[in-house]
């Protein structure tokens, strides 16, 4: 799975959330973005349409893709905690 890195500030007291999806996040009801001078329309994941034949050959990422969970090696995501300065 693919988790892009990301620079956001999550105030105190606020929650991060994180779905595992089988596929990109698509808004239901909302019309794509249409953005000037891109070849595909915006409908969740912004300009990450994870498409490209020679960074996603079919072979290797056309497959159906199973996450598989093991008691006492649950997964998780590890985030830093950077103090104030």
């Amino acid at each position: 799975m693919e988790i892009w890195p990301t620079s956001i500030v999550v105030p105190p007291g606020y929650r991060i959330g994180l779905s595992i999806r089988g596929r990109d996040y698509r808004y239901p009801d909302a019309p794509p973005l249409k953005v000037p001078g891109l070849w595909y329309d915006m409908t969740g994941v912004g300009p990450f349409v994870h498409d490209d034949p020679i960074d996603r050959p079919p072979a290797i990422f056309g497959a159906e893709v199973s996450v598989h969970f093991v008691k006492g090696k649950e997964p998780y995501v590890l985030l830093p905690i950077i103090p104030e300065r």
